[in-house]
């Protein structure tokens, strides 16, 4: 009997057609596929068994409480400014970024961050 993964694809929240293009280079450079919400109760929803949850800037304005991801938050702006890092800084982001600029970090976060984190069991990224 096959054991279910301990976390399930990355979560991006954001209704940002311009950020979503900018994850979807990084997501082809990683070989991971995300799964995408612009709703933040969907957001939420098994955001614990999420190993990384990207909140779009411009989604992070309405997030009241921090979400109890099972690895980390990171808040993604194309454009960053001082209300992007207040918002963050309210909702315990660990990380803020900036796309296109940040696209290696990402890809780096992909490849290895997330696997170390989780360790085994992990779902593993698409392969191809």
């Amino acid at each position: 009997m096959t054991r279910p993964p301990l976390f399930w694809a990355p979560m991006a929240v954001t209704g940002s057609r311009l950020l979503r293009a900018e994850l979807g280079i990084c997501e082809q450079h990683a070989g991971w596929d995300f799964a995408y919400t612009d709703s933040i109760p969907d957001g939420r929803k098994y955001a614990g068994r999420r190993p990384l949850i990207i909140i779009g800037s411009d989604l992070v304005a309405r997030v009241r409480n921090p979400m109890p991801c099972g690895g980390f938050v990171v808040v993604a702006a194309v454009e960053l400014n001082d209300r992007v890092f207040a918002h963050a800084g309210r909702i315990g982001a660990a990380y803020v970024i900036g796309l296109p600029h940040a696209r290696d970090w990402l890809v780096d976060q992909l490849l290895h961050g997330i696997a170390a984190l989780a360790g085994p069991g992990v779902s593993q990224p698409r392969s191809g």
